[in-house]
């Protein structure tokens, strides 16, 4: 799975949140020199929006579905089939080691997990009726003190964090064409519903991804809860970089949008 290229979800509303961007793709670009970076840009105010260098092999694309967030790198992925495999990350991520992605044998691995948890349910089950062949993913969700666990298997499926993955172009056509994602759009309209999202994509992955579901590795990182203090913050993070005290090898940062 040699041939991939990353995705980047971008909004930009000030000019502190400009220097994500700017930081993340120079990141990409010292560790992974040639490889094409997609920015996918949702409704940024373009007064803040200013490159710190003239990157090259970067495509900026403005989406026209405002407020869609971490469902866009799947949609324009199915549109534009730029490569056979894409990491997708937000602007925050700020990646200081190589990763070897080529190397990577699953069709889908998440960034981060999260354990299952009663948070957004009813929003979780107001989208899935969104999805073609639902009845499936409702038959299988019971809503319990645990909130929802797939009773297919004795296998327990993990949310992705912020939807940030590696992710197989043919095995996300598999998806659309089964459940029809790109129809998300018209249910994923705002915060809440983006963090539905994380757990419908979870769901999807673990029922249409074998490997994954039985694999041990339940992502490239980690558990998101235990992987760095909640609400490491830009400012955090670029006194740490000063001071060559990164506390991670891929740092996310926390932020207000």
């Amino acid at each position: 799975m040699g041939v991939y290229g990353f995705i980047i979800t971008r909004h930009v509303n000030s000019d502190l949140t400009n220097k994500y961007w700017n930081q993340c793709v120079k990141l990409i670009r010292t560790y992974y020199p040639y490889r094409h970076i997609i920015i996918i840009d949702d409704n940024s105010n373009y007064s803040f929006v200013k490159p710190e260098f003239p990157y090259k092999n970067l495509t900026i694309i403005q989406s026209e579905y405002p407020g869609r967030g971490e469902l866009l790198p799947f949609i324009y992925f199915l549109r534009y089939h730029w490569w056979d495999n894409a990491v997708i990350i937000h602007d925050s991520v700020f990646i200081h080691k190589h990763i070897p992605f080529e190397n990577f044998k699953l069709s889908v691995l998440p960034m981060w997990h999260f354990t299952k948890d009663r948070e957004h349910y009813s929003t979780v089950l107001k989208n899935i009726n969104g999805l073609k062949n639902n009845s499936e993913i409702f038959k299988i969700i019971n809503d319990n003190e645990t909130f929802m666990t797939l009773n297919k298997t004795n296998a327990k499926w993990f949310g992705v964090f912020g939807v940030q993955c590696f992710i197989n172009y043919n095995f996300l056509k598999k998806i659309q064409d089964k459940y029809d994602i790109n129809n998300l759009l018209n249910y994923i309209t705002c915060r809440e519903d983006r963090c539905s999202l994380e757990r419908i994509m979870g769901i999807l992955f673990f029922l249409e991804s074998p490997a994954h579901r039985f694999s041990v590795r339940k992502s490239i990182l980690g558990d998101i809860r235990s992987y760095l203090p909640w609400g490491y913050t830009f400012n955090d993070y670029n006194t740490s970089f000063k001071q060559g005290k990164i506390l991670k090898n891929v740092v996310k940062v926390w932020t207000g949008r």
